[in-house]
């Protein structure tokens, strides 16, 4: 079987510069008489006129409409780029997992995959000691697509963690861990929302047999390798 591409819908990344561009033309359209507005106001007033609000002002059509589509257009394309900067390419094969993110490439043999599961917006591949692979932040991509690949392919699909019951909240200074997992599991929670440094965080938590996750406004941490629970355990959903 051949591998499934899964990437994001060219729609969003198109929608989101459309949403940039169009209130650039419409201020190129509109500058001029709402900076006349302003200036106006202003001279009414005690406060003084800015001499950037009397330049807009002053500015005819054959100006401030060039001056406002490219302005948008550079908007748009920023933020369009960014969108598919960011958003995750995803190969499923039968012997491996391919995924680009960011600046992140990764390959993970099927052999190294004994569950995958979603939370949140991210979809989490797990070894068969419980560790984690990867926590893939697949929010552009449509969850039923991934899960039917994932399952055409032969990887064990969880509708949950297959862990939830190992897991316990995180204090900094918490007995139970030691100074340095305490330092790794500090970094993890400053880095969770930067993406590639949040997957080197996990990186260096994962070879200490830590899985963390944030859940309901707090850290959450399990060791791995030490429970009673997960995929030997219980049936994998079909």
């Amino acid at each position: 079987m051949d591998a499934t591409q899964l990437r994001q819908p060219r729609i969003i990344p198109i929608g989101f510069g459309i949403a940039v561009l169009v209130p650039g033309v419409g201020l190129g359209f509109g500058g001029p008489a709402l900076a006349a507005w302003l200036v106006d106001l202003l001279d009414r007033s005690p406060l003084p006129s800015p001499g950037v609000l009397q330049v807009i002002a002053g500015l005819p059509w054959s100006w401030s409409i060039p001056i406002g589509v490219a302005l948008g257009a550079i908007g748009a394309a920023f933020l369009a780029s960014t969108i598919v900067h960011e958003s995750l390419r995803l190969s499923v094969a039968s012997d491996r997992l391919e995924y680009r993110q960011e600046d992140q490439d990764g390959w993970i043999d099927r052999t190294d995959v004994a569950t995958v599961y979603p939370e949140g917006s991210n979809v989490v591949v797990l070894d068969a000691s419980g560790r984690m692979r990867a926590r893939l932040n697949a929010d552009g991509l449509n969850r039923e697509a991934v899960q039917s690949a994932l399952r055409e392919h032969g990887y064990p699909w969880r509708d949950q963690d297959p862990f939830e019951a190992d897991y316990q909240r995180w204090a900094d200074g918490k007995p139970g861990f030691t100074t340095a997992e305490h330092r790794l599991i500090r970094q993890w929670r400053e880095k969770r929302r930067k993406n590639t440094d949040r997957m080197e965080a996990e990186e260096a938590l994962r070879e200490s047999n830590l899985v963390v996750r944030w859940c309901q406004d707090s850290v959450e941490v399990r060791r791995a390798g030490e429970s009673d629970h997960g995929t030997d355990s219980r049936p994998a959903t079909s």
